[in-house]
């Protein structure tokens, strides 16, 4: 699943399962491991990216007794950012910020802290604490990833995040390049600029905003303008 999340304010914080806990508990077939490219933060903005407990005892301890300032680790963020969450990865997107998300296809999730927030009936949202303890890696640690870069033609290609479930490319295109597809198939979101892909005889011109799919049957594809 790929979206783009608007962030107008704290959005509550929250965990997933793996693909083994999602089968084993809710019955369903995939857990959640996600990721997020910043396409805008205002100044200053944070999200929250994993916590500071350093045992399974300590975590409980503070969630129990509500110490989300003490558990809760922030990180400032900035446009152009590439975040990777992992299944078992205590987040939350921070107000001011627009964020490109790619993830597996769940809509599995326990949420840890909704900021005490109330609805019209004075009542606070649900907390899933029990199976969020379960699911927490113990003790958090931010993702290594090989983030290679390359120049194809006039294309400048940078791995972001390649793993088991999907992989994710930032293209910065400065002119022209023909490309191979060496995929089962891609989904493709312009972020800034104009462009134009050309399929064998056919031509589109893309800008920003638009989202497009290259299917399984396209051997080669080429592309032309100034765009990311």
């Amino acid at each position: 699943m790929v979206k783009i999340l608007d962030a107008n304010d704290e959005l509550s914080v929250q965990v997933h399962p793996d693909d083994q806990f999602a089968r084993k508990v809710e019955d369903e077939p995939y857990g959640k491991t996600e990721c997020w490219y910043v396409l805008h933060a205002e100044p200053d903005a944070e999200l929250v990216l994993g916590h500071h407990a350093k045992s399974q005892n300590g975590l409980e301890r503070l969630m129990d007794n509500r110490e989300w300032d003490t558990l809760l680790r922030r990180i400032k963020v900035k446009t152009g950012d590439f975040v990777y969450v992992p299944n078992g990865t205590i987040h939350a997107i921070g107000k001011g910020i627009v964020i490109l998300e790619t993830q597996q296809s769940s809509d599995i999730t326990y949420r840890v802290y909704d900021y005490d927030r109330m609805d019209a009936a004075s009542n606070k949202r649900e907390l899933h604490l029990e199976q969020a303890k379960q699911v927490t890696t113990i003790p958090h640690q931010d993702a290594q990833l090989d983030q290679l870069e390359q120049n194809v033609g006039d294309l400048k290609v940078k791995k972001l995040v390649e793993n088991e479930y999907f992989s994710v490319y930032h293209w910065q295109l400065n002119g022209m390049v023909s490309q191979k597809m060496e995929k089962d198939f891609m989904q493709v979101s312009v972020i800034e600029g104009n462009a134009r892909i050309m399929v064998g005889e056919k031509s589109f011109a893309i800008e920003k905003g638009n989202h497009f799919v290259l299917p399984y049957e396209i051997n080669e594809y080429m592309l032309s303008g100034d765009a990311e």
